[in-house]
This record gives C-alpha cells, sequence and structure tokens, in this order.
C-alpha cells in the first residue's frame, strides 16, 4: 500500500513549515494568518486520516465465468468492490489489468488497463461485468487490481495492489479426423480396423451360417434356434491404439523465421487426434520440446486413458509456445527411453532435421509403429521409405477431402 499527496506542502517537511508559519503568526498577533493556517492544517490532518483508513476493509474481487474455454467462446468477467467499513469514499478508481489479448482495447503489449471509478458509502457494494472475447489458442493470465481512493478534499491518495492468479486457458481448435493411418502393434482393442487379421470376441456385429472348423463357443444358440440352423457370430475387427504424440517445435523454424501458421495447425493436428483416440477409449500421451509459458519447461505425459488424461494434454498445448530449450532430436532421445513397449509413435513435424532421421529408422527397428505427419505447405518429399506419412496442409486433409 502506498499514499501520494497532492502538493509539497502537504508532505510533512511542508506541514511543519505551516506549523511552524502559525506559531509565528499567533507570536506576532496577526489574526488572519493564523486563522489561515489553522484552517489548511486542520483539512490536511483530516484529509490525511481519511486518506489513511480509506482502503481498510474495501476488497474487490475478480470473478471469470470460465477458465477454459476453446476459440471463438466468450468469458465473463466480473468485478465485485465491498466498502466493508462506515466510512464513505468519496471516489475510488480500481484498475484491472487484462491480457491484452482478451481485452478489446488492447492494440499490444503483454496487458490492458480497464478503468472503474465510482462513490461508495459505508457497508455498500457495487459490482461490474463485461464479456471478453477468446479468439486464439493460448494461456492469458491476468494482471493484479489496483484500487485508488483518498478524501473528499483530494489533498491524499492511497493506492493497494492486489495480486491475483487468475488465467483463461485457451484450447486448441479440434478438427474431426477420419484419415490418419494410425499404425498399432496391438491385434485387439477398441478402435475398428479394416486390416487386423484379428477379430475382438467382445464386440459382435451379426451372425453367419456355421461353416465346418468354427468353433463351438461362437454359435449363436438362440438365433440357431429360431433359424432352425446353425448360427456363428460374426465379430468386429479392432485394433488398440496406444499412442504418444510428439510435436517438434523447433521443425518449425525455417530460414530464420518461426511458421506460426504451420505451428497452430500442428498443434490443433495433434489435439485433434489425442481427441480421437480418447474419445475412442486408448491411451495416448504428448511429448513437446517446448518452453511451456507458465512454467518453462517441456511437455512430458505418459500415455493413460485416464479420464482426465485429454484435459491435461490439451491444457499443456493450450500452454506450449514457440520456443525451445533443446532440439527435438535430442529431446526425442532423452524420452524414448520411458516409452512403454507397443506404443505407436506419431510425430508432427514441419521438417526434419539430419539427426532425427536416424532416431525414427532406430525406433521403427525396435519394434514402434512410427507415423509422421508433414504439417504445412511446405513441398516435402516422404522422409524415408518404410515409414508412413501423411501431408496436413489443413483440417480438409484429416477427413480426406
Amino acid at each position: 500500500m502506498s499514499s501520494q499527496a497532492a502538493g509539497y506542502l502537504l508532505h510533512k517537511p511542508g506541514l511543519i513549515v505551516l506549523a511552524a508559519v502559525l506559531v509565528f503568526a499567533a507570536w506576532n498577533n496577526q489574526a488572519p494568518i493564523v486563522l489561515l493556517m489553522a484552517l489548511f492544517l486542520s483539512a490536511a490532518l483530516v484529509a490525511k486520516a481519511w486518506s489513511r483508513w480509506c482502503l481498510f476493509g474495501v476488497t474487490c474481487r475478480r470473478t471469470l465465468s470460465e477458465c477454459r474455454v476453446f476459440p471463438g467462446e466468450k468469458v465473463t468477467l466480473s468485478l465485485h468492490l465491498v466498502n466493508r467499513k462506515p466510512l464513505p469514499l468519496p471516489w475510488i478508481q480500481v484498475e484491472d489489468r487484462l491480457p491484452a489479448e482478451l481485452a478489446k482495447s488492447g492494440a499490444g503489449g503483454k496487458s490492458a488497463p480497464v478503468r472503474r471509478s465510482t462513490a461508495l458509502l459505508g457497508y455498500r457494494s457495487v459490482r461490474w461485468t463485461y464479456p471478453m472475447e477468446c479468439p486464439a489458442r493460448g494461456y492469458y493470465p491476468f494482471g493484479p487490481i489496483e484500487m485508488r481512493s483518498g478524501d473528499i478534499f483530494g489533498l491524499y491518495s492511497r493506492s493497494l495492489a492486489l495480486p491475483t492468479d487468475d488465467c483463461v486457458i485457451v484450447y486448441p481448435r479440434i478438427f474431426p479426423v477420419a484419415r490418419v493411418p494410425i499404425p498399432s502393434v496391438q491385434p485387439m482393442g477398441n478402435a475398428r480396423s479394416d486390416t487386423c487379421l484379428f477379430q475382438d470376441p467382445t464386440r459382435a456385429v451379426g451372425v453367419r451360417n456355421y461353416r465346418p472348423g468354427d468353433g463351438l463357443r461362437h454359435i449363436h444358440w438362440k438365433a440357431s434356434a429360431r433359424s432352425q440352423a446353425l448360427q456363428v457370430k460374426v465379430f468386429e475387427s479392432t485394433t488398440t491404439f496406444k499412442i504418444a504424440l510428439f510435436l517438434g517445435v523447433d521443425s518449425f523454424h525455417c530460414e530464420g523465421a518461426f511458421r506460426t501458421d504451420a505451428f497452430e495447425l500442428g498443434i490443433s493436428t495433434v489435439a485433434s487426434i489425442a481427441h480421437d483416440v480418447i474419445d475412442q477409449g486408448g491411451p495416448a500421451g504428448l511429448f513437446v520440446n517446448t518452453r511451456l509459458a507458465d512454467s518453462g519447461h517441456p511437455v512430458s505425459i505418459p500415455p493413460s486413458g485416464d479420464r482426465g488424461q485429454l484435459a491435461q494434454i490439451l491444457e499443456a498445448l493450450a500452454k506450449a509456445t514457440p520456443s525451445w530449450k533443446e532440439s527435438f532430436a535430442a529431446f526425442l532421445e532423452a524420452e524414448r527411453r520411458n516409452l512403454p513397449a507397443g506404443t505407436t509413435l506419431v510425430f508432427a513435424l514441419s521438417s526434419a532435421a539430419d539427426g532425427l532421421l536416424p532416431l525414427l529408422r532406430s525406433l521403427k527397428e525396435s519394434g514402434h509403429k512410427v507415423l509422421v505427419l508433414l504439417i504445412g505447405d511446405q513441398g516435402t518429399t516422404p522422409l524415408m521409405d518404410g515409414i508412413p506419412w501423411l501431408n496436413v496442409r489443413g483440417p480438409n486433409d484429416l477427413l480426406g477431402t
């Protein structure tokens, strides 16, 4: 909490000088000067006491309708100012520092101030509400709330900054996925497959006539009784996706410039695949060699099928930044030791460094299934023979349209 006086004479040295003038004028029987100095000093002392206590018992609380949203959605912000004492506030100014990307007045910079002023009687409150648009993915922390008030004469003012930890996390866009050829090493599971040689006995999709060699445990006895002929259950071919999604941030840096549009497309592509896999009941993980906006650490989320796994992945992608600490090849080399056996690896890259190609080949030879997604319209040819790849230039490439 800090205080400020309106002029030099209202500071302590100035008041001492005015008091000395008052004493000197009284000693010389100068009644007009004594009266003037007495009125001024009395007003200054009353104003200073009023200013000292003006912000005691005053609270201002910020509330957000949502803390986690998708691009294009709106968040309603409310400021609730309360005066919890009998002393009235002839004026009070509240300054709320919002992320510039969310504030309508924020044309640039890290934060944009929104100011509100009012007068507040004792034991009264006021509430301000205004909407904010969330146009793009990101992590948006809010600045402190600063209150400023003072006495009725405007001679002294006092300010107080209230630090907060409020933030809005805007998830990446989610696209429908239908044409991503994700390979799997597991023969049975939750995702439908047209090429799998195994059938999942937990998923019956119909019946057919009995053929010599069919197992008795697959006979549908009720259907056989109705049709007066042996009927055998037909099962759906499925496969399990246990996926580790890798996003190489430094691969989007080309010729001294960072390809922001391709980077955002890569983040949305990874988020869409994670959403599709987890929606089908499969485990998914995320690994990104970025510096998170809040902690500065890279992303390392092992594959899991927990209920909160998708929210954790989307939140990490929302906080991903274009900066990185180590190259993607070094990051992958360190993380590959923690990958569970049988994990399918999906890489989202804009370009491949020379040191990355031997790593991909080594992962394939060690038994992992590998898929490379080339993000952006850079006219890149396939990385190597034997590894499936898909060029993603836009959301339609995930649908095959």
